[in-house]
């Protein structure tokens, strides 16, 4: 039987063609390592909601002190965004981004067979704002953004409930090839599609001119062509191509976080803000892109403990701004 995303899915008109998003790296490693992935999965699985968490703590514990790049990555990032933040509090929370992390991917490949289904609206509480409720009711294309906070792989499978058009993410893929296809098709199961990060524009400009909702998650270090602009008060590489082409599309831009709570596979979703075509007229490319970030930041402020602090967000960015 299929899933009831996927039939929801065969049912909506989809502005580009189903894309395959798949790693580069295959033959017998990869297999192996895929085989691997597929046991822990089998295993974690079994286990009940307090030994997923002593887990999580007992694994975040060892990669803080293993990983020690990625842990000093986080100290220096929480240290820049909570500057009135104690040591001790800043250490809680380089802990609780590692287990974060680990506990929503153990959460993840459970999440269809758990939530998926008749009842799933159950699994959601919503907070929409005015504009939000708005835009839902209009339809039409628009982009949707989000920072790595909460449960962010699940916010597309209420998102494409409750929208009208087809639903579309951004994602570069793992470089595991039969890794990448089992993640995508777990992910398309829930209703919504993958767009390969490469070449996204071209694709993210038909899917919003077709009526459809592309999610974006921008709070990470852009590579390429870049355009800097404060993230919590330094100034970090961000997606030029972002705001460019949002002001040019001339659709909306709303904010969506999704949260963990305390019960198992229940998740709290919120939708914060809309900006309209003619806020996005009125804002240059370099102001749409620091509202963009001063909105993600309130995002992540919501629930510290849930966010990603452990990529190197300012690498190679001047530190201040050019006289």
């Amino acid at each position: 039987m299929a899933e009831p995303g996927s039939q929801q899915a065969a049912g909506r008109q989809w502005p580009v063609e189903h894309q395959v998003v798949e790693g580069d790296r295959n033959g017998p490693s990869a297999w192996f390592q895929y085989g691997l992935f597929r046991a822990a999965v089998a295993l974690f699985a079994r286990l009940p909601a307090g030994g997923r968490r002593a887990l999580s703590r007992i694994i975040g514990e060892l990669a803080l002190r293993l990983d020690r790049k990625r842990t000093r990555y986080a100290a220096e990032f929480i240290a820049q965004a909570l500057p009135q933040a104690s040591e001790a509090e800043r250490a809680r929370l380089v802990l609780a981004a590692w287990r974060h992390l680990i506990e929503i991917s153990l959460e993840d490949v459970r999440f269809n067979a758990q939530v998926l289904g008749p009842r799933l609206n159950e699994h959601f509480e919503l907070e929409l704002c005015d504009d939000a409720r708005r835009l839902l009711a209009e339809g039409g294309g628009s982009l949707g953004i989000t920072p790595h906070v909460g449960a962010w792989e699940m916010l597309p499978t209420i998102w494409s409930r409750l929208n009208r058009g087809p639903v579309y993410v951004v994602a570069r893929p793992p470089r595991n090839r039969p890794l990448s296809r089992f993640i995508q098709a777990a992910r398309e199961a829930r209703g919504f599609r993958v767009l390969h990060r490469h070449g996204a524009v071209e694709s993210l400009t038909r899917v919003v001119q077709g009526g459809g909702v592309v999610g974006l998650l921008l709070d990470q270090r852009a590579r390429g062509k870049t355009m800097l602009a404060p993230f919590f008060g330094r100034l970090a590489h961000c997606e030029r191509s972002i705001p460019l082409l949002a002001k040019r599309l001339r659709r909306p831009i709303v904010f969506v976080a999704c949260y963990r709570t305390e019960r198992p596979f229940h998740y709290r979703l919120r939708a914060s803000k809309v900006l309209w075509p003619e806020d996005l007229a009125r804002l240059s490319p370099e102001e749409l892109l620091g509202e963009i970030n001063r909105e993600m930041e309130r995002m992540i402020l919501a629930t510290p403990e849930q966010y990603f602090w452990l990529h190197e967000r300012y690498r190679n960015a001047p530190t201040r701004a050019e006289p």
